[in-house]
C-alpha cells in the first residue's frame, strides 16, 4: 500500500531530521543550521544522507535554559 504524504510524520514526531527539517525547526538558514548541529553533535550520517538529532538538539537547549536560570538565581 502507498504511504500518503499525510501519513507521514511531522517535525515533532521526527527524531531525526534533514536538513529542511532543521532549518524549520531552529528558524534559522540552512547553513547557520548545519553549523550549529555539526558543532553541538547532532549530525547523523546514515551512509551519505546527513541527519540532525532533535534529542540532541533539544537537550543543548535545556541545559542552555537551566544554565541561565542557575545565573538569575
Amino acid at each position: 500500500m502507498k504511504k500518503r504524504i499525510n501519513d507521514f510524520p511531522t517535525i515533532g514526531e521526527k527524531r531525526l531530521l534533514d536538513t529542511d527539517d532543521v532549518c524549520v525547526y531552529l528558524s534559522v538558514g540552512r547553513n547557520v543550521a548545519r553549523d550549529f548541529a555539526k558543532r553541538i553533535g547532532a549530525q547523523v550520517k546514515i551512509g551519505r544522507r546527513v541527519l540532525y538529532d532533535k534529542a540532541i538538539i533539544d537537550n543543548y537547549f535545556d541545559k542552555q535554559a537551566a544554565k541561565e536560570i542557575k545565573e538569575v538565581v
